[in-house]
C-alpha cells in the first residue's frame, strides 16, 4: 500500500482502530494498492421456495415473484439453479444441517464452512487481525434452541444464530463500549492498534533491503499522522477515527427468557433486521471478523413475516402465491442488506467489492420437501475484486449428474459443497475443503454458463 493510499484510507475512515492497522502495513511493504481480505456471509432463509416462480429463466434478468423485491440488485447477483443436497433425509432439519457443512445425512460429524474458515483466520490471526473467528446470528430465529434446525456446527456441536442485538453487540464490539460510541479513552483499541503497528514497522525493517525499508519509512510517516490526529482528539478515539459500533439503542429490551420470541414478532421483525445487518456489516467492515453465517429465521420457521396472513411454514404448504407473500419479505431484507454493503466504503470502492454472500435454505421446493433446486444465488459488488461475474442467470440442470438428493428419487443436481468448495477457493482458505464435493463452478463463477 503506497503511502497516500494509507493516508486516503485514514482520511476516509476505512483504516480503523478495531481494523488492525498493524496487519495492513505487515502484510507486504509493496502490496498491491487497493488489497483487501475476502469476507464472506452465508445467508440462510427458511422452507425453501417454488423453484419456478423463484428462478429467473437461464439468460433473464426479470426476475418471478417469489424473487421479484431482489431485481434492483440484478446486477450483484448469479441465480444458480439445479443445486442439490446430497443424501438421504429429506427433510427440514436434514437440509438445515447439510447446507454449510456438505454433511450426507444429519448424523455426519462436519463442522460448517463459515466455522472452518474462521478457524484458519483465528489460526493466523497474525496477520488477519481478526478478534472472532466467525459469527452466527440472525433475525427472527424463534425455535432456534432446537439443534435439529440450526445451520452451523463446529464439529458434531450446533451453534445458535442468536437475533438479540443486545447480545451480538458486546460479544463483538465489547461489553464496556455504549452503543454507538467510540472505545474507550487510554488504553483503547487505537493505543493497542499504533503500538501494534510501530513493533510490526520495528521488526520488518530489520530483515529488508534499503528500498523496502525506504518504503516502510513512509509508512512510518503516514502512522506519525494517525498518531497525531489521535493525539489531537484527546488519545480516545474521537474525531471520528476508531470504528465504532452502530447504534442499537432502538432495540426492545426483555429479559433473556422471552427476547427470541419477542424479537421473532411481526412488527418488531423490520428493526431486528436494520440493527443485525447493521452490527453484521460494522463486524466485517472493522476488520473484527471475516466470515459469518446470518440467518433469517430457522429452519421450519414459524414467523409470521409483514404482510403475510399465515407463519412462514404454514405458507409454504399452500399454493405458490401464498407462499411467495412470505417469501418475498425475506428476499426484500437480503436486497437491503446488499444495498447496505454497497454504501459502505472501503478502499477505492465498497466493502460489497470484497464480499461474497451465498444464499441457503433447507428445502428445495417447500411443499415437496425435496432437496432438490435449492433457492440458491451469489451476491457480490458489480465491479468485485474476487473475480465474480455477477448480473446473472444460470441453469446447472442440463450439466448435474443423476444423484438421489433427498426425495428418494433420481435428479441431476451439482452438488452444493461445489459451490461452498469454489467459494472456499475463491476466499484463499487452504486447511480444509468441503467434503462430499464432486468439483467446483470456478469456470461459471468466471463468467461461464456452465459450472466447469
Amino acid at each position: 500500500m503506497k503511502r497516500r493510499s494509507l493516508l486516503k484510507a485514514i482520511a476516509a475512515g476505512s483504516v480503523t482502530a478495531a481494523h488492525p492497522l498493524s496487519c495492513l502495513l505487515a502484510r507486504n511493504a509493496m502490496a498491491a494498492e487497493g488489497d483487501a481480505p475476502v469476507r464472506t456471509i452465508f445467508l440462510f432463509h427458511p422452507n425453501g421456495a417454488v423453484p419456478d416462480v423463484f428462478f429467473p429463466a437461464a439468460g433473464s434478468s426479470a426476475l418471478p415473484a417469489m424473487s421479484a423485491p431482489l431485481q434492483s440488485v440484478y446486477e450483484n447477483l448469479v441465480f444458480l439453479d439445479g443445486i442439490g443436497y446430497a443424501g438421504a433425509a429429506n427433510t427440514h432439519e436434514g437440509g438445515a444441517a447439510k447446507c454449510l457443512t456438505g454433511r450426507m445425512t444429519f448424523d455426519d460429524r462436519e463442522s460448517s464452512i463459515e466455522v472452518l474458515m474462521g478457524k484458519e483466520d483465528w489460526a493466523n490471526r497474525a496477520s488477519t487481525g481478526i478478534s472472532i473467528p466467525s459469527v452466527q446470528m440472525g433475525v427472527g430465529t424463534m425455535w432456534g434452541n432446537d439443534d435439529n434446525k440450526r445451520i452451523s456446527f463446529d464439529g458434531a456441536t450446533s451453534l445458535d444464530s442468536a437475533c438479540d442485538p443486545r447480545l451480538v453487540y458486546p460479544l463483538l464490539f465489547g461489553s464496556a463500549q455504549a452503543p454507538g460510541t467510540m472505545p474507550p479513552a487510554g488504553g483503547g483499541l487505537e493505543s493497542k492498534m499504533l503500538s501494534a503497528a510501530r513493533e510490526d514497522l520495528n521488526r520488518l525493517e530489520s530483515s529488508m533491503g534499503s528500498i523496502e525499508r525506504e518504503r516502510m519509512q513512509q509508512h512510518s510517516d503516514a502512522l506519525s499522522v494517525l498518531e497525531a490526529k489521535f493525539a489531537s482528539a484527546g488519545g480516545g478515539g474521537g474525531g471520528g477515527m476508531a470504528c465504532m459500533g452502530p447504534d442499537i439503542s432502538a432495540s426492545p429490551e426483555s429479559d433473556r427468557a422471552d427476547t427470541d420470541e419477542l424479537l421473532s414478532q411481526t412488527d418488531v421483525l423490520d428493526l431486528a433486521s436494520d440493527l443485525q445487518q447493521d452490527i453484521a456489516i460494522a463486524a466485517l467492515s472493522c476488520g473484527i471478523t471475516r466470515t459469518m453465517a446470518f440467518s433469517y429465521g430457522v429452519s421450519v420457521s414459524p414467523v409470521k413475516v409483514p404482510g403475510a396472513n399465515l407463519g412462514d411454514h404454514d405458507a409454504s404448504h399452500q399454493n405458490a402465491e401464498t407462499h411467495t407473500t412470505s417469501k418475498i419479505w425475506w428476499m426484500g431484507q437480503v436486497a437491503k442488506f446488499i444495498e447496505k454493503l454497497k454504501n459502505t466504503p472501503e478502499g477505492n470502492g465498497s466493502l460489497f467489492d470484497n464480499t461474497i454472500i451465498v444464499t441457503v435454505s433447507d428445502l428445495g421446493h417447500g411443499n415437496y420437501h425435496d432437496h432438490y433446486r435449492i433457492p440458491m444465488f451469489l451476491a457480490s459488488g458489480k465491479n468485485n475484486n474476487l473475480g465474480l461475474v455477477t448480473g446473472r442467470s444460470l441453469d446447472f440442470r442440463p450439466y448435474g449428474t443423476e444423484k438421489q438428493i433427498g426425495d428418494g428419487q433420481q435428479h441431476p443436481t451439482i452438488n452444493h459443497t461445489d459451490v461452498l468448495d469454489t467459494i472456499r477457493q475463491v476466499a484463499g482458505y487452504t486447511s480444509f475443503t468441503m467434503p462430499n464435493k464432486e468439483g467446483d463452478i470456478m469456470a461459471a463463477w468466471r463468467g461461464g454458463d456452465a459450472p466447469t
